[in-house]
């Protein structure tokens, strides 16, 4: 395993000063920003019959428009996408978080639809519904639907895409703006001529209410996951209030070989305008995800 990093490392080197190492606004495969999947790259896409892929996935911890639980929660992920040959996908994804008693601690069902209006304008329109186990420590598990859509725009330097998102269930709604940049270094070649390593920094800013983040806080107490904060004087953050978030930095980093992709990333999010009973910080996040396209 060492000597293949150490190789992957000086193959990539040797990428960026060469010729094979090219910039882009969008990686190989660009996904949308509402679907969870990795998505399968563009080149292995059958476009007669779709595309079947299968992810794996880890992560040390979740976040949620900006907002995540006191205690770290560690998961394992699983995933099927199929996506048709006329842009229209549907998934099936499932959380196993590692310290609870439940294999199904969070269970999505999505549907969406992914289209390039022009060479540098792409749209996406998704929605997609969350099942959770009944004491789900999650901050998330305060709502159960979610609509969203997104516009991308490639402006040949970078790639931007504004995700709008409207969170609804028994309990609140929520909306949400979230705006991303991000730029695509590609490394052709690196072991065989098929494969391909992609590095897409990308710069996220999240704006919107945060009734889910009161709602998940009262939850919580009555779930006996988290004790009630003491409080020192009125709230300084209205809930229904549309304003600031979060912003953070992602930096993922993909090999793709055939029908097979790894993908590692490191993400640093500071959440802003927090409310007094939400436990959200600064926090840094790990994930890693094997996908195979079927």
């Amino acid at each position: 395993m060492l000597l293949f990093l150490a190789r992957l490392a000086l193959a990539s080197a040797f990428c960026l000063a060469g010729s094979a190492a090219w910039a882009q606004s969008k990686p190989h495969a660009q996904a949308s920003s509402t679907h969870p999947a990795t998505a399968p790259p563009v080149q292995d896409q059958d476009q007669a019959t779709g595309s079947l892929s299968a992810a794996l996935g880890y992560g040390n911890n979740s976040a949620f428009f900006g907002r995540t639980q006191a205690t770290t929660y560690p998961y394992f992920t699983q995933e099927l996408t199929y996506t048709s040959p006329y842009s229209v996908w549907g998934s099936v994804y499932n959380y196993d978080l590692l310290n609870t008693d439940s294999h199904f601690d969070e269970t999505d069902f999505s549907v969406g639809y992914d289209r390039d209006l022009t060479k540098k304008v792409d749209l996406s329109l998704s929605y997609s519904h969350f099942l959770f186990a009944p004491n789900s420590p999650l901050v998330k598990s305060a709502v159960n639907n979610s609509l969203d859509a997104a516009l991308g725009y490639d402006w040949g330097y970078v790639y931007t895409r504004l995700n709008g998102s409207y969170l609804f269930g028994p309990n609140d709604h929520d909306t949400f703006l979230v705006l991303d940049n991000s730029r695509a270094f590609d490394l052709d070649g690196i072991f065989t001529a098929k494969d391909y390593i992609t590095i897409t920094p990308k710069l996220s800013l999240t704006a919107g209410t945060q009734a889910f983040s009161a709602t998940s806080a009262e939850q919580q107490i009555l779930r006996g996951n988290k004790k009630p904060k003491t409080k020192t004087g009125p709230a300084t953050t209205d809930a229904s209030r549309f304003t600031l978030l979060s912003y953070g930095l992602r930096l993922p980093v993909a090999y793709t070989l055939g029908k097979v992709s790894a993908e590692v990333a490191y993400r640093y999010l500071q959440p802003v305008n927090v409310l007094p009973e939400d436990d959200s910080s600064g926090r840094s996040y790990f994930t890693a995800t094997l996908t195979v396209t079927l």
